[in-house]
């Protein structure tokens, strides 16, 4: 009998959900909340707490069993060496040390929010002084495929820095958006021909974007740089927590810790939108209606399951827009790699390790950073290293003892002449796997154009209300790809929301509101 119940109890459901897409018709009296939240990373959190400021009812769902989306930290470390916490996604605090922002007309008056958390919480980090444009000089040393010094007297890093310079000044005037960075590192004579060159081209472009220069959209310049300042804040903070304690900070009086408003482990699979609001189904089941949704998905995931998430459908442009391939999620990826003692040099807090193979091999554990360092994590005796694909692709469809094995067997390659132990502990990022997101964060290729962006912005509309508003780091046109770009969807998200329902100023009105697309 109780089987039988619970049959018609979601044949009930099922009927209910058909009549609300065909109809728009759900009686407000069934209606849960004002507003639903899919996702409790940076976006969804930042919309949480201007909703909760504002006492707009509302419920955040997030399918893993933390908030922070891609800000995340793991413990790290094999016992006899001890365990480190360290970032597996965001980990800089991008855009410090001053820049245009309330000092010129032609920059934003709003202060960099992550920034500004990350003062007020006391995070712990170390600066990278010139991150804007990849200062190479940030890069200790430069060895060779033999393991011997390529650049003693820095002649050659110097040489990067002025062709990223020049990167910057070219990108400012061409308005050419089919260009790659690749072809403009041409047009600056930056044409790598020796192994070694080929890894600093690795390390002053993909890098920063986790896929090959050819396939990026000019990345120079950056609203961020260029507004807040050139510099990086490198996070090396102990808390378990690591840089997602500034969104606890963000919400500590708003949406505290346990708050039953947050609904975690709870994976949404559809959500049904129309004239009287949204109905959010997730995964174990449960069925939740409100006056209207915010999404902060990724785009990776909307470009995926659009189709199957959304009823009814996406209008065709949107659904067009997320089928580009302008517009892709990049692989940027961690690896974390200790060993039972340094047999580096821990003077250098970093350093670039040329491969044999130029081009092809030019991505391969290219870039070291020293985590051992004593302005670092000291006693990790830890190396982090940056993937981006094809490597990164390749590398997350292994086994971890498989990637320890290949991590081990490059850096005694890259250092012949040193007695090199076995890693005790090894750790990669897997975002481009996660189907959560599916990639680290967005990157344009070549072709984007900002009609694709207005186009993805694009609130759902039906009987001439908006019912579904898009967040996440991928729809913030000037900030996309960082986590203050995450933070501002959901600011402006939320506060175009109350604005709509007369809780909240006009959002064009105020910079700290309106930064996305300023």
């Amino acid at each position: 009998m109780r089987n039988v119940i619970i049959q018609l109890l979601h044949l009930v459901v099922a009927q209910a959900q058909d009549l609300f897409v065909a109809v728009n018709m759900v009686p407000s009296a069934v209606k849960d909340v004002d507003v639903i939240i899919v996702g409790a990373g940076w976006a969804g959190m930042a919309a949480a707490d201007s909703l909760a400021r504002a006492n707009v009812t509302f419920l955040v769902f997030e399918a893993s069993n933390h908030t922070g989306g891609r800000s995340h930290a793991i413990e790290f470390g094999h016992p006899s060496i001890g365990t480190y916490v360290f970032e597996e996604g965001s980990n800089w605090v991008s855009g410090v040390g001053g820049g245009a922002a309330g000092v010129t007309k032609h920059a934003p008056s709003a202060a960099n929010p992550v920034h500004k958390l990350a003062v007020q919480e006391g995070l712990r980090t170390i600066r990278i002084p010139g991150s804007a444009d990849g200062n190479m000089s940030n890069y200790y040393a430069v060895f060779d495929p033999s393991g011997r010094s390529a650049d003693p007297d820095g002649s050659l890093r110097r040489r990067a820095n002025m062709v990223l310079d020049c990167l910057n000044r070219s990108a400012m005037h061409d308005d050419n958006v089919s260009n790659s960075v690749r072809e403009r590192l041409n047009t600056c004579g930056w044409s790598p021909r020796t192994d070694t060159e080929w890894a600093m081209d690795w390390v002053m472009v993909d890098d920063q974007a986790g896929e090959p220069a050819i396939s990026i959209q000019s990345i120079f310049p950056d609203e961020t740089y260029m507004w807040w300042g050139p510099d990086d804040w490198f996070v090396i903070d102990q808390n378990p927590r690591g840089f997602a304690r500034l969104i606890d900070g963000m919400v500590r009086d708003s949406v505290p810790e346990h708050d039953p408003r947050v609904v975690l482990n709870t994976p949404v699979n559809r959500i049904d939108w129309g004239c009287n609001g949204v109905i959010v189904s997730t995964d174990n089941g449960d069925i939740y209606t409100a006056k209207h949704a915010i999404s902060t998905v990724s785009l990776g995931v909307l470009q995926r399951h659009h189709k199957e998430l959304f009823s009814p459908s996406l209008p065709e442009q949107h659904a067009d827009a997320l089928s580009s391939d302008h517009v892709v999620m990049g692989n940027l990826t961690h690896v974390l790699v200790q060993f039972p003692r340094v047999w580096w040099d821990n003077s250098l807090p970093r350093w670039i390790s040329a491969n044999p193979g130029g081009k092809n091999m030019s991505g391969e554990f290219t870039e070291w950073q020293n985590l051992n360092h004593d302005s670092l994590v000291p006693g990790s005796q830890t190396l982090l290293s940056f993937l981006g694909d094809p490597q990164a692709s390749k590398y997350q469809a292994m086994q971890d003892i498989d990637v320890q094995a290949a991590v081990v067997q490059r850096l005694r390659l890259q250092h012949p002449r040193v007695e090199i132990p076995d890693a005790v502990a090894i750790f990669i990022s897997r975002w481009g796997t996660d189907p959560r997101f599916y990639g680290s964060y967005s990157i344009r290729q070549p072709g984007w154009r900002d009609k694709y962006m207005k186009i993805l912005q694009q609130p759902l509309m039906a009987c001439g209300k908006t019912v579904v508003r898009f967040a996440g780091e991928a729809m913030c046109d000037n900030l996309n790809g960082y986590t203050h770009g995450a933070y501002q969807t959901g600011k402006e998200a939320a506060a175009k929301y109350l604005y709509e329902v007369q809780k909240g100023p006009n959002p064009q009105d105020d910079d700290a509101l309106s930064l996305c697309n300023w």
